[in-house]
């Protein structure tokens, strides 16, 4: 029920402003217009206001110029080495392996337990 009532009077509103923005548009024009220019720059000072003072110091900025700047270079530099690695790819013939180093298990005591009471 209390979903029905908000529903028709948001409607009724909605038409409301509808018949209001026609009558004014058709009577009214020039008011419009300059409700609109009004409106239009106090939005545009409060976005100054805001650019400029909505963070809450110049390092702050600074900092974030700084990130986006190494950004931008670190995936310029990513770009160019995957350009060198294709090329390279395409010159090298043939890699030579080198054979791995053979290792040699050394014979301990493995089975002789550490008298620990004494160390």
């Amino acid at each position: 029920m209390k979903a029905n009532l908000a529903k028709v009077l948001t409607s009724f509103i909605l038409v409301l402003g509808i018949i209001g923005l026609a009558v004014t548009v058709i009577f009214q024009p020039f008011r419009l217009v300059r409700f609109l220019l009004i409106s239009a720059i106090i939005i545009g000072i409060f976005f100054l206001v805001m650019r400029n003072f909505g963070l809450p110091n110049q390092s702050m900025r600074k900092e974030q110029r700084a990130f986006i700047k190494a950004a931008r270079q670190s995936k310029k530099r990513i770009k160019r080495g995957q350009k060198k690695v294709d090329s390279k790819k395409k010159q090298a013939v043939r890699k030579r392996y080198t054979s791995s180093t053979h290792l040699t298990v050394i014979e301990g005591k493995k089975g002789k337990k550490k008298n620990r009471a004494i160390h």
